[in-house]
């Protein structure tokens, strides 16, 4: 039996009359959405509804894992589990002809209505190993995202996963390829605490699964082993990251990340995480050492029975923007081994702003050629841009190097070189307000004696500006505007790029750089909400999934303030140590938690107590005893390492505030004890109003007992006093 969506057509042949699995009434608020709404307004919906799932199935950036791929426009595609079309329409967009495998009715209409303009798509709705059975067709593709790890739900064997790929090899065209997504099982992710994807536990997949079942993650290791078991299988490996859910750049063996690239850690929208280091340097160490492939939180493999030659070895997604600038770059690698960078258009309406480049570039080398700064050389192909890939080093990466090695001077001298050379390039006349620029970065209040040019690259930035042996060259250029921009934003930023995203850098603030380039603190206001709004420029009626994580995500735990925050509790205890002849020991004593900085207690003395010894905590603080009584209601008496600076208040300097009591009255059973923690502040500047009141007496006291000592001095001195002492001895 067939029935029709607009134009894609459901087969439902093999559909078993009722879908075996359904994550509940929010697939219902799905087929809504995807009936009732064009996919262009996908993400207003997602901003608007605030839910995972919602955001899981329909954001654009689901595409990212495929859109890249390279087809010709003639490929047969066969997607298995398609679920509810989150990548099918770059499958259909791309290839001939594309058939769906997908158990579930209610998701594959979902696939349906979403994509009912597709008159390329076919949805085989059922079982997978009844409809496999009577297929015909050779694929060119076929595809497994997020589906290989239910290997044993799809086939039951004893070696289901090895037996998956065999199956689905027959199916391919001699020189076809599998494309598979799934979690690394040892991503670092998982180390760094979140929860397993498929079951919400810790620890999950790195112990090995020994509590779950149903679906299994592999590392690099067992993916090579499944590999050759199902035939001597070969691939071609790359890295999403930070997944292949929601990639923003995709690596390869041939284009690993530069150390600090991977710096996102507010990705985990689908359940609480806990955050126990920052994987931004873990990541550092990882490649430092060779060891990225082994811990990338997920893989996409492209799978071949000979080695797939693919060219494409770096991907970075710009999508996150209005549609007119939504682009991703591409590094090629030819068989040759030439290089190349490619700029994309991800929609149709992108195209235009990908073909100025072109222009861009004839305009900048003309403008930097008297700075002896080339312009990467750019040549449209069809409705992408190339460039040239260049070798060398950043200079942002330089500036680094010499900070690294304590060089700051060096530093400073090669950044303002550069500095300048912006400020000869771009101040050729006073600075106007234009309606262009008013558009993109607002209508903000600027000084009057700015100096700008024509043609203006914002992003003349270090990290852009490629320094080899023989020359200096700046790339992307994308932010290229033709109106006059100041001169002192493009400063700004260039300081502000380098300077203050990356913690390392820090210690340069000291050396005041926006100040020796002229820009005040009245500037920064200005430049701040100019950045802003060119980023609102960027974003349009788009809404960023980056800007929903705090509505969407349960958030983050960080373990490095959880742990301080039971260090601070666990220091907040009275523990009260007793000597009974044994001196004073941590197996004799007791503790009692502050709560709300207040503790009170009544402590019975083991027998033969002759000392005691109280602890309000390891940390210097303020301390108001209360009430120290034995049971006969007399005042203890003891004496402490703090100093009292009011009547039953005292001030603990040291890292360990002790109260001693040198005796226990003969036949005493307990101990009455109420004790405040006290603001430490407050408490400290009595403390040294006290101290420095103390100092004042004794210097003077000093100054008197000085006098007193000339005075005697100059007595036994004189002549009389030799005499007097004459007689007396006389």
């Amino acid at each position: 039996m067939e029935e029709k969506i607009g134009k894609v057509v459901l087969d439902t042949t093999c559909y078993p009359g009722q879908d075996l699995y359904s994550d509940g009434a929010i697939e219902d608020e799905m087929l809504a959405i995807s009936r009732d709404f064009a996919p262009e307004e996908f993400n207003r919906v997602i901003s608007e509804r605030k839910s995972w799932p919602i955001l899981y199935h329909f954001s654009h950036i689901r595409e990212n894992i495929l859109s890249w791929l390279p087809f010709t426009g003639e490929e047969k595609v066969l997607e298995i589990g398609s679920g509810c079309g989150a990548v099918t329409g770059a499958l259909c967009e791309k290839a001939k002809e594309v058939t769906c495998i997908e158990l579930s009715m209610k998701r594959s209409k979902i696939n349906a209505y979403r994509h009912q303009a597709q008159d390329n798509l076919k949805i085989l709705v059922g079982n997978f190993q009844e409809i496999e059975k009577n297929l015909t067709e050779k694929y060119d593709y076929i595809t497994l995202i997020g589906v290989f790890e239910y290997g044993e739900s799809y086939i039951q064997s004893e070696n289901p996963y090895v037996d998956f790929l065999k199956i689905i090899s027959r199916h391919l065209k001699p020189d076809g390829k599998i494309i598979l997504a799934i979690e690394n099982k040892l991503g670092l992710k998982y180390w760094a605490g979140c929860t397993e994807d498929h079951f919400g536990t810790l620890f999950e997949g790195i112990q090995g699964y020994p509590n779950t079942k149903g679906v299994k993650t592999f590392s690099r290791k067992e993916f090579n082993t499944i590999l050759k078991d199902a035939g001597d299988l070969k691939a071609d490996w790359y890295y999403p990251y930070p997944d292949y859910k929601f990639p923003m750049t995709i690596h390869s063996d041939r284009h690993l990340p530069a150390s600090g690239e991977l710096n996102m850690k507010d990705y985990n929208f689908d359940r609480l995480r806990l955050g126990l280091f920052q994987e931004s340097q873990v990541y550092n160490t990882l490649l430092s050492n060779d060891l990225y492939p082994q811990f990338s939180n997920s893989f996409l493999l492209v799978i071949g029975k000979e080695q797939p030659q693919m060219e494409s070895v770096y991907v970075k997604f710009s999508n996150e923007r209005n549609q007119k600038l939504s682009i991703y770059t591409e590094i090629s690698q030819t068989a040759e081994g030439r290089l190349t960078v490619k700029k994309v258009p991800t929609q149709k309406k992108a195209t235009e702003h990908v073909q100025k480049l072109k222009t861009i570039y004839e305009n900048l080398t003309s403008m930097y050629r008297e700075e002896g700064i080339e312009v990467n050389r750019c040549t449209l192909k069809e409705n992408s841009a190339e460039l040239e890939y260049l070798t060398g080093i950043t200079l942002e990466d330089k500036l680094d190097h010499l900070l690294e090695d304590g060089r700051t001077d060096e530093l400073e001298e090669l950044f303002f070189t550069y500095i300048q050379k912006v400020k000869n390039i771009h101040e050729k006349k006073a600075f106007e307000k234009t309606p262009e620029f008013i558009r993109v970065f607002g209508d903000v209040n600027l000084r009057s004696d700015l100096k700008s040019t024509e043609v203006s690259n914002i992003d003349f930035v270090p990290a852009n500006i490629i320094l080899s042996e023989d020359r200096v060259s700046v790339i992307d250029y994308e932010w290229t505007f033709t109106f006059p921009v100041p001169s002192q934003f493009l400063v700004y930023r260039m300081i502000f790029y380098y300077l203050e995203l990356n913690d390392k850098r820090g210690v340069l603030k000291s050396r005041n750089f926006y100040e020796k380039a002229g820009i005040t603190e009245k500037d920064i206001e200005v430049y701040v909400q100019m950045e802003h709004n060119f980023q609102q420029y960027i974003l349009g009626e788009h809404t960023a999934m980056r800007n929903m994580y705090a509505e969407i995500s349960p958030g983050r735990v960080e373990m490095a303030d959880y742990y301080a925050e039971k260090k601070q509790e666990s220091m907040e205890n009275l523990q009260i140590f007793w000597d009974n002849g044994k001196s004073f020991n941590e197996a004799d004593s007791v503790r009692y938690l502050f709560r709300n900085r207040k503790v009170q207690a009544e402590f019975k003395l083991p027998e033969h107590t002759t000392m005691l010894r109280l602890d309000p905590g390891e940390m210097a603080k303020g301390l108001r005893i209360i009430k120290m009584n034995w049971d006969d209601g007399s005042t203890v008496k003891f004496h402490t390492d703090g100093c009292e600076v009011a009547d039953g208040e005292f001030y603990f300097g040291g890292d360990d505030p002790q109260i001693i009591i040198d005796s226990v009255p003969e036949n005493t059973k307990s101990m009455e004890v109420e004790m405040e923690i006290l603001d430490d502040k407050t408490t400290e500047k009595k403390f040294w109003n006290i101290y420095t009141e103390q100092k004042r007496a004794m210097d003077q006291m000093s100054q008197e007992l000085a006098q007193k000592k000339a005075l005697v001095d100059q007595v036994e001195s004189s002549k009389a006093w030799k005499v007097y002492r004459a007689i007396k001895r006389v």
